[in-house]
């Protein structure tokens, strides 16, 4: 199953990057004139928008597990082995 992706525009640059739900960067597009620009702003206009998709991505990530787990009901017991105690144990 491929992971969902998030894209982000950095405002400030013009940069676009994708990363995926599983923090793997997919995408990264600099406009021209950026690369004219000192190496260092270049790199720190990379990294923020890399930063800002990656962010959206963990909150995609969150958002999606909890639509997951909406209304299913966790039954302890069959997790629980005949020998297991309910409080883990401790006693």
């Amino acid at each position: 199953m491929a992971p969902d992706t998030c894209r982000h525009t950095d405002p400030m640059t013009g940069v676009v990057a994708e990363v995926g739900t599983d923090g793997v960067p997919v995408g990264l597009a600099l406009p021209a004139g950026l690369l004219d620009r000192p190496p260092a702003d270049v790199a720190r206009a990379v990294l923020r928008a890399l930063t800002a998709a990656a962010g959206e991505a963990r909150d995609l990530l969150d958002r999606l597990a909890e639509e997951e787990w909406d209304g299913q009901e966790w039954d302890r017991a069959q997790w629980l082995g005949a020998g297991d105690e309910p409080d883990g144990g401790s006693g």
